[in-house]
Order: C-alpha cells, then sequence, then structure tokens
C-alpha cells in the first residue's frame, strides 16, 4: 500500500512547496518556476544566471576558455560573411555551456538562494514589463528566464534588475545567453519546466477546464466512466494509472476517493497531469517510467500490492495533434514518434537506417501491412537520394505504393507499425500483463483498453488463460486444474464506445476495454 496519507510532509525538506503560488506556477524541492502562457513570435533569448560557488573552478575555467576561443573565431567569421560557419560556431557555443556548466548547475552544489528571496525573484519575473518572459524558474542555486526582449532593456541591464531581486546570493558576474527561433522556443520552454523535477506540484484554478491542463496539453479520454466502474474505486482504494496521459480516468479515479499514482514516460503527460490533478494533494503522486517496468517503479516506493491497474494504451489525442512529436501523417512534422523523447531510437533512425527486410517485417508484424515489402523496398529508394526525415515525406513514400482509398489513410498501418517498434510498445504490454498477477492483491482489478487487434489479442488471450479454472488438451485424459488460474472476467465481451461518445469522439471507435478480478 502508498505511505499514510494522512502524514503531513515537512514543509523544511520541501521549501520551495510553501511558497505562495499563484494559478499555473510549479513548485517542487529543487525550486519554483512557470509558463507565462505566452508564446514566442520573433526571437527569443534564454537566459542563465547562477551562484558564484555553484560550479567547480575548473568547470568555469573550461567555459570561459572555449566561449573565448568561440566568439573569437565567430568574430572572424562575421567579418567574412561566412554565414554558415558563424551558425556552427554559435551551435558549439551552445555545446560549450550544456557540456561545462548546465550539468554541474543541476547537481545543485553551492549556496541556494533563500525561499524569502526566490519568492521575490518569482514575484519579480511574473511581474516584469521590460520584457516578454514566456517561462521562468529558480532552480536553487541558478536561475533560468526564457523572453523577447523589447527596446527597454538589454539583457544585461534585465540580468543586473533579477539578481538585485535576491542581495543575499554571491552571483557570479557572467551569465549564459541564447538565441532562439520561434519554433525552438516552446521546446526550451519544456525543458525548462523539466528543471523542476517530476515530482513538482502546482497551484491550479479550481475551475480549470478538465480537459486541457492549462499548459497545452489536451487528451479526450475515452470509455471513461466504463473504465471506472469496472475498477470500483472508492475510499481506502490505491489504483495505479500505468498509463497516465492527460490525467482523465485517473481525475475521476481521485474524485470518487481512491488514491492513485499515475505512471507515464512523457513528460509533458506528466506535467499536464500535475498541473490538472494538484488538489487531491497527497492522493494524487506522479512517477516518471515506462509500465512495462511497473513492478520496480512501485518497488522503489515500498509498495508491493495494489487495489487496482490501468493501462490505456496506444497514443494519446495530444501526442497525434502535436505535429512535432511526428506521429501522424495529419501534419508534417520531424519524423520522430518516441513516447519518451530522451530515448536514443526514433522513427527516423528506424527507416533510414534498418535493412530493407527488417522494416518489412515490421511492418508486417506490428502494422499487419500486406504491401510491407513493397513499402519497405519505397522506403529504401528513397533514402538513397536523400534522408527521410519528416511525417509528410514518409506519408508520400506510402502513398506512391498504396494510392488513396476510402476512408483510412494508406500510411495508417505503417506509421502504427513504427511507432509500437519505436517504442517496444508490445513487449512492454506483455511485461505488464505479466506484472499484475503478481502486484493484484485478491479482490483487485485490472482494465486495459486497446485501440488495434494485435494489443487486444495479447490482453484477451492473457485473461481468457487465466480465466480457466481447468485446462484441456487433446492427448489428456480428462482436464487437468490450470496452475494459472487467478483471474474473472469482468465482461463476456469486450465493452465498447457507445454512440453518444463515438459521436463526439471519432477516435474512441476502435477503443475494447477489459477487465478482470483477482480471486487467487
Amino acid at each position: 500500500m502508498p505511505p499514510d496519507s494522512s502524514i503531513t510532509p515537512n514543509p523544511q525538506a520541501r521549501p520551495c512547496a510553501t511558497l505562495a503560488l499563484r494559478p499555473g506556477w510549479l513548485a517542487s524541492g529543487l525550486g519554483v518556476g512557470a509558463r507565462t502562457g505566452l508564446h514566442a513570435e520573433l526571437t527569443a533569448y534564454s537566459i542563465v544566471f547562477w551562484g558564484h560557488d555553484a560550479l567547480p573552478a575548473q568547470d568555469m575555467v573550461a567555459w570561459q576558455q572555449e566561449k573565448a576561443r568561440l566568439m573569437a573565431e565567430m568574430s572572424l567569421a562575421g567579418q567574412k560573411g561566412a554565414y554558415g560557419k558563424l551558425g556552427a560556431l554559435s551551435s558549439g557555443l551552445t555545446r560549450a555551456f550544456d557540456d561545462h556548466i548546465e550539468l554541474s548547475l543541476r547537481a545543485g552544489a553551492g549556496t541556494h538562494v533563500r525561499t524569502e528571496e526566490v519568492q521575490a525573484l518569482a514575484n519579480g519575473l511574473a511581474e516584469e514589463t521590460s520584457c516578454r518572459v514566456l517561462a521562468w524558474s529558480v532552480c536553487r542555486n541558478h536561475v533560468h528566464v526564457i523572453a523577447e526582449l523589447t527596446e527597454e532593456k538589454g539583457v544585461d541591464e534585465l540580468v543586473c534588475s533579477w539578481k538585485a531581486l535576491a542581495p543575499s546570493m554571491n552571483w557570479e558576474d557572467a551569465y549564459h545567453t541564447e538565441a532562439l527561433k520561434a519554433r525552438e522556443a516552446a521546446a526550451r520552454v519544456d525543458a525548462l519546466i523539466s528543471e523542476l523535477g517530476d515530482d513538482a506540484a502546482a497551484a491550479v484554478d479550481a475551475e480549470a477546464d478538465g480537459a486541457d491542463s492549462g499548459n497545452g496539453f489536451r487528451h479526450i479520454t475515452v470509455l471513461l466512466h466504463e473504465t471506472v466502474d469496472m475498477l470500483k474505486a472508492g475510499p481506502g482504494k490505491f489504483i495505479v494509472d500505468c498509463t497516465l496521459g492527460g490525467g482523465g480516468h485517473t481525475e475521476l479515479l481521485l474524485e470518487q476517493g481512491a488514491t492513485v499514482w499515475g505512471i507515464d514516460r512523457d513528460a509533458d503527460a506528466r506535467r499536464a497531469a500535475m498541473l490538472r490533478l494538484a488538489r487531491f494533494g497527497s492522493r494524487f503522486k506522479v512517477l516518471a517510467g515506462n509500465f512495462q517496468d511497473v513492478e520496480s517503479i512501485l518497488s522503489q516506493q515500498g509498495v508491493s500490492r495494489v487495489d487496482g491497474l490501468l493501462a490505456d494504451l496506444g497514443v494519446s489525442s495530444h501526442q497525434l495533434d502535436t505535429a512535432s512529436r511526428g506521429f501522424s501523417f495529419r501534419e508534417d512534422g520531424p519524423l520522430d514518434m518516441r513516447m519518451d523523447t530522451r530515448a536514443a531510437l526514433s522513427a527516423r533512425n528506424l527507416v533510414n537506417e534498418a535493412p530493407e527486410e527488417e522494416i518489412a517485417n515490421i511492418l508486417w508484424q506490428f502494422g499487419e501491412e500486406r504491401a510491407s515489402r513493397a513499402i519497405a523496398r519505397a522506403m529504401v529508394k528513397a533514402r538513397a537520394q536523400a534522408p527521410i526525415t519528416t511525417t509528410a515525406q514518409l506519408a508520400r513514400i506510402v502513398e506512391s505504393v498504396l494510392p488513396r482509398k476510402g476512408r483510412q489513410h494508406p500510411g495508417t498501418r505503417t506509421f502504427q507499425a513504427l511507432r509500437i517498434a519505436v517504442n517496444g510498445e508490445l513487449d512492454a504490454l506483455d511485461a505488464l500483463l505479466d506484472s499484475s498477477v503478481r502486484l493484484l492483491g485478491q479482490g483487485g482489478r485490472m482494465a486495459v483498453i486497446t485501440f488495434h487487434s494485435l494489443e487486444d489479442r495479447r490482453v484477451k488471450q492473457f485473461f481468457d488463460l487465466r480465466s480457466r479454472p481447468e485446462i484441456d488438451r487433446p492427448e489428456w485424459p480428462a482436464p487437468r486444474p490450470n496452475p494459472d488460474y487467478c483471474f474473472r472476467p469482468l465482461s463476456r465481451k469486450p465493452v465498447t464506445a457507445g454512440e453518444e461518445e463515438l459521436s463526439t469522439n471519432p477516435r474512441s471507435r476502435s477503443a475494447k476495454l477489459r477487465g478482470v478480478e483477482k480471486i487467487i
């Protein structure tokens, strides 16, 4: 079971959590920060400044030397009009900061900003009018701001005014600034907020829209009431949502009195759920990870038994609708498809580097695509001319083999197959199902929502095998007790969306809900 939620947390262990936060602010043991809701229109700047003792002296010296060398080369390249080289050197300047400074800052060494001065800095950044602040964080020993400049103040003057808000800090004279194109700024805002860690909690308006977290993450929950009813949520129940997403199912489970921990490998989803569900306090907790590791994730928290497990498989509405995540052919975007953006393998790697036979096998096994070999051959031919880097490129390649017919886009099965392969979805599902037998206590329930036949077949077979008291084979004289018997099915057939839900959310048409109760 989870730790006792009635125990009041020690505010000294999380000093920033004691701040009088405003709606939309995030706080954790690492610091406090916020998205302002503004978006870059032109060029934005990432600005970082830190305490004098926050870094080992050798890191500071190495960075300053590398910075001086690169700045000298940039000056020379600018004089010669070598703009291509200028861009490469600018990128090198950013890498030098990342290598020598950023990682050391995250270690949190040196003097930390006092709690009362954190509040002063937070207020000052939130109320800044001399520039357009897009996001900011005060994170232990350093401050990070992303802003668009105006005519009023330059970076030097802004940084000096912000440092003055925490006069007891011995600030380093140097600071780092990096110009960001408008399209790059959104990704940097996400990275800035992630500095606060996955344990961040939020202050939110009680009237916040349940479908939108307030940070742009929007997901339409499928089979909401059917799923929650199946899990029999209530006070005293401890349920783990293995695919937290935007937190729609979790929200209703919490409203019915359960304690819910949510697991997700997508940082966008975790931050969205924090904002949306912070009002439930200690009954709600977010954990970063892949649901295939649910046993080890819970074990690290001291938990070995749960009353309920929920898995809403597949890709979220937010991931599909966000072109930059590269999941969909509906809008052009980078060919990515990683649910965890820190993972090494992307769809771009796969389609440009895998052998033709491997690509064909992936399309056949994970997409049940009959034209798998022809599509794989077309990919290999196309990448020989130029790398396949966008979703639109890949969609056009598939359409060259399979012209459009009917309502379904010809790339649907190909995109599904690549996504499953990139994220190891079926192996993760198998691991989760195996874990359910050990994690669920007697009377515990599991609910799984699938969206395609490969997932549903696995879930159906796993539940069915463990719901039979006896098993039989042709060569046996009589049925024998089933050693794996431990479940009772909660519905004779899979639960599907009704007409009302289908009319408001067409994506729910392929959803199937299956559930079991642990009886042994």
